[in-house]
């Protein structure tokens, strides 16, 4: 760690120190808890009442943390986060606490690559972090790199839109995809660049390996089975590799300001150190905003993505993403790209319906259970469209189905479906065989160690969810109707007309269920629940150039503040409801996050990203 000095480190000093961080990460690695120093339940300063402290219960009472952190509760008290406001930047101290080249705020995928690539390009390095371990939202979620330009996918002659790669050609596709409302150059950026730095990650040290997909490049037959389980290996390797090098890891420490010179420039941060008092660290060379965008903030949801606040019935973000970087960024007049642009994935349980929890996590039975194809309609009785995600018979994997069914949940009349099954839905499963986020936790999963122990049987989850009464089980379709709010007669008459489908075998609708899927609901008890979409990415956020700057409201950059995503916007341009191209842009979703870190760490340290 970097000593705490008025006058900094000399450059022989800090070299130095980057030997005795090898130790330390060695035995972060051994003993997990040693390098988090946090209390147990203590998951930031996010309390409704303002305090530090919130009630956790263990992991066999919620989507707890286990002893290395990688899952958290998603308690309402955890996510109070209603504040639009510009947080003002503060002036120039007249001493500071630290001094380093690069500040990173945040210690999630793009904040590591950011710290990861800052100290590599021997630039003195300090990452604050509001929680108590690395990985942020990463480390709990799955990835879907580039459509070609890596190492793999060349190896594997695969390449999108045409093999061999052609950045420009990519481009084009993505911004006709994006109906041209992005920066080009931006998304050339990311189509250019997003290869080279899944090869940097490699050479970092993670292991990307094709079949347990980190890297998509869609081999025949493939899914992409349980990557979600996965990313924690790749957020700890890059940690490490950070560590190793030297970079000053400081945790449960949350930015809380900028801080400007005269002339305009960034020059540094205001950070709470261990919640117990503010400190200043200068930034030489540049400030790096990754930690996330504002998905648990609900009045910069209203305001920047309207359409994701009206049809989002969750989020399962681990860290909350309650948009401090973002607003931040508002305070040193930054402007904002990609307005009302989100990601999401379908089968958001309504929980916040019955005052419960609007955060949820992404796997937690209940979710799995809420995207297989049930009968589903709108509160006017009116079927929606199910999106099948099975791997088809020419290879191709439907992970767009994902996206896309979100969208028809969220668009219909009341922004919600209604998912109808009967007693015996357990008998119908099997048959459903859907693949990627909407499979079924069970005891043999694979790593299923990361796991909390409550959940590792999809039924605990489920039956959370009925306990709370957020999935409804009525002993008549009539009560069912009353208590999920229909008006008379809508449900049961949509149930009835099901049911004739089903006995005839022939599905009527535009969009028809196969004869595989027509399952009667006819034995009781009957189960009913309101979903909507599952926000996992907002697409808004600060405007960036394609070298990760950003760009004040005059049109002009900031000196010395960057931006990765999900800080950033525009990756999808502007009104891209669901944003789905490959889940939320070029490198889907987690990936994108480690992409911009490693774009903003290159240009703030003046290297091109092939050095």
């Amino acid at each position: 760690m970097l000593e705490k000095t008025k006058e900094g480190l000399s450059r022989r000093n800090f070299l130095g120190l980057a030997g005795l961080a090898t130790a330390g990460v060695a035995a972060s690695i051994a003993h997990p808890n040693a390098a988090f120093a946090t209390e147990d339940g203590r998951v930031g300063d996010w309390a409704r009442d303002g305090s530090e402290t919130v009630d956790v219960p263990n992991s066999r009472g919620g989507n707890a943390s286990s002893d290395d952190g990688t899952y958290r509760e998603h308690t309402a008290s955890a996510f109070p986060a209603d504040d639009a406001t510009p947080i003002p930047p503060r002036s120039v101290p007249a001493s500071w606490d630290y001094e380093c080249d690069i500040v990173v705020v945040g210690a999630g995928g793009g904040g590591l690559n950011a710290a990861a690539r800052s100290i590599e390009l021997g630039a003195q390095t300090i990452c604050v972090e509001a929680a108590g371990l690395w990985g942020g939202n990463a480390q709990s979620a799955g990835m879907c790199a580039i459509l070609g330009g890596s190492r793999l996918q060349e190896d594997k002659r695969f390449a999108f839109p045409t093999y061999p790669f052609d950045a420009q050609k990519m481009t084009d596709w993505a911004m006709d995809e994006y109906h041209f409302a992005a920066n080009p150059k931006l998304i050339y950026r990311i189509a250019e660049g997003g290869g080279k730095c899944i090869d940097w990650m490699a050479d970092c040290g993670v292991e990307w390996r094709l079949g347990e997909i980190p890297v998509y490049v869609a081999p025949k037959k493939s899914t992409l089975d349980h990557h979600v389980l996965k990313m924690k290996d790749a957020t700890d390797a890059m940690y490490k590799f950070a560590r190793n090098a030297g970079a000053d890891f400081k945790f449960n420490t949350p930015a809380t300001a900028l801080v400007q010179d005269d002339s305009g420039a960034v020059v540094g941060i205001v950070a709470n150190e261990n919640y117990e008092g503010e400190v200043y660290i200068h930034a030489k060379k540049g400030v790096i905003l990754t930690a996330g965008g504002f998905c648990n903030n609900k009045s910069l949801l209203d305001k920047y993505i309207p359409t994701a606040a009206m049809g989002c019935a969750s989020s399962y973000l681990v860290l909350g993403e309650t948009g401090e970087c973002f607003r931040m960024g508002l305070g040193v007049n930054a402007d904002v790209s990609g307005f009302n642009s989100s990601a999401s994935f379908d089968g958001g349980v309504d929980w916040a319906s019955e005052g419960k929890e609007w955060a949820r996590f992404l796997y937690d039975g209940m979710t799995q259970l809420s995207r297989q194809p049930w009968f589903t309609i709108d509160r006017a009785g009116n079927r929606l469209r199910y999106m099948d995600s099975r791997v088809g018979e020419d290879g191709a994997a439907a992970i767009y189905a994902l996206g896309d069914l979100a969208t028809v949940q969220m668009s219909n009349p009341g922004h919600r479906g209604y998912i109808i099954f009967d007693g015996k839905y357990e008998d119908y499963l099997a048959g459903f065989g859907q693949e990627h986020c909407r499979k079924l936790i069970t005891p043999d999963l694979e790593q299923i160690e990361k796991v909390p122990e409550h959940y590792r049987d999809w039924h605990h989850g489920v039956q959370d969810a009925i306990e709370a009464d957020v999935l409804k089980k009525r002993d008549t379709l009539e009560e069912l109707e009353r208590d999920l709010g229909f008006e008379e007669g809508i449900l049961t008459e949509a149930v009835e007309k099901w049911n004739a489908c089903c006995e005839t075998g022939e599905d009527d609708f535009m969009y028809p269920m196969p004869k595989e899927w027509l399952h009667p609901i006819m034995t009781p008890p009957f189960y009913g629940c309101r979903i909507g979409g599952n926000l996992y990415g907002t697409k808004a956020g600060l405007m960036v150039n394609d070298r990760m700057q950003v760009i004040s409201t005059s049109g002009r950059v900031i000196p010395g503040l960057y931006a990765g995503w999900h800080t950033a916007g525009g990756a999808v341009g502007e009104n891209s409801y669901v944003g789905d191209v490959i889940l939320g842009s070029l490198l889907g979703d987690v990936s994108l996050a480690f992409a911009g870190g490693f774009f903003a760490a290159s240009f703030a340290n003046d290297a091109d990203l092939d050095a």
